[in-house]
């Protein structure tokens, strides 16, 4: 609330009704379990993916790369395609990690100048494997303990 009434004529009294492309990707299967049950929340523009398997698109495997990915009603995607219009990615990831999912996706959106966040479930474990997958692949990094985090996260990012 405002302190004062100078103060109170620049309050926004609305909800910010915009809204992002935004992909939520899982990068494991304990994540992508989580990311299904988001995927039945009420979102404003999200969409909710699982990282499924790197795809070279030269058929070389050294130079650019894709990957596919399965939304939640279980068709398949490409990143490449997913992220034409995309905001902001958000990848979230267990301990269980695939470091390759994380290079991969931190790349592509590297290139496309995307931001890029992810959230690490710690869980019980200590997340030193998810750290280092995500933490040179993401522009912001965080560690929860509990998925009930996940939502508000999401929501202030506008998903």
């Amino acid at each position: 609330m405002a302190a004062t009434a100078a103060e109170a004529r620049f309050r926004i009294d609305y909800p910010d009704q915009t809204t992002r492309a935004s992909r939520i990707i899982a990068l494991d299967q304990q994540a992508a379990d989580v990311v299904r049950r988001l995927s039945g929340q009420d979102w404003r523009g999200g969409r909710f993916l699982v990282f499924e398997d790197v795809l070279p698109v030269n058929g070389s495997g050294h130079d650019q790369v894709d990957a596919t990915l399965r939304t939640a009603d279980g068709s398949r995607t490409l990143l490449s395609k997913e992220l034409e219009d995309a905001d902001v990615a958000v990848a979230i990831a267990t301990e269980h990690v695939r470091p390759e999912a994380a290079a991969v996706i931190g790349d592509a959106c590297a290139a496309r100048m995307i931001m890029s966040a992810g959230l690490i479930l710690a869980g019980s474990e200590q997340p030193d494997e998810a750290v280092s997958a995500l933490r040179p692949n993401a522009m912001v990094l965080l560690i929860l303990q509990d998925e009930n985090d996940i939502p508000p996260i999401l929501t202030a990012l506008r998903v």
